[in-house]
């Protein structure tokens, strides 16, 4: 018969405990839309499409670049939703406030039945902390429901400064970017198509 050392088994057991107790805890973060004003009208109605971002952004980890070559996720500080669905949520709230309509769907969720005015599809290349920036870089466009013609092409890139790396502020810094790019994809839809802001909106 083998012998085993019972000594042995605890000692790798208090070793795993202390590992656990020493590991730093994991912090969770959401982007957010901002709660921008309540839309008062129901058109133009739009379609939002499901997001499109590059396998490196579809991770939960938030991600650190240090440089054109270099990537990394801190295990520590992760995205508390998706990214391509936190991106969705928040450009689809913001354009519903810019736009005044409560009819900005969030692709699958199309009520059945709608009749849709406008698809929106988006693709985002980098949402991520670039050195001592947040960095965004994403295309917005607009077409059609009725034809599927695009009518405009919204290009954006723009960073915003960070003073250090704390997660609070690279969410935050990340999340503004998201509604300056919002801002832009409603700007760039055809104006006789957008319903009349109201005064807390204009």
């Amino acid at each position: 018969m083998r012998w085993r050392n019972p000594l042995g088994g605890l000692a790798i057991m208090l070793l795993l405990g202390a590992c656990a107790v020493n590991a730093p805890p994991i912090q969770h973060f959401q982007l957010s839309d901002g709660s921008p004003p309540a839309a008062t009208t129901d058109s133009p109605v739009i379609m939002l499409e499901t997001i499109r971002l590059p396998d490196f952004l579809l991770r939960e980890e938030l991600l650190l670049r240090d440089g054109e070559y270099s990537l990394r996720y801190d295990p520590t500080r992760r995205w508390a939703e998706p990214v391509d669905l936190g991106v969705q949520r928040v450009i689809a709230n913001r354009l519903e406030s810019r736009l005044n309509t409560r009819r900005v769907s969030r692709f699958p969720q199309v009520p059945h039945g709608t009749t849709v005015d406008w698809r929106l599809t988006v693709t985002v290349e980098h949402l991520e902390r670039d050195g001592n920036n947040a960095l965004i870089s994403a295309e917005g466009r607009w077409a059609r429901a009725s034809d599927d013609e695009t009518v405009a092409v919204v290009t954006f890139s723009e960073t915003s400064a960070l003073s250090g790396i704390d997660g609070n502020e690279i969410a935050a810094a990340l999340s503004e970017l998201l509604w300056r790019f919002a801002d832009a994809l409603a700007d760039a839809l055809p104006r006789d198509s957008v319903a009349q802001l109201s005064p807390d909106q204009g």
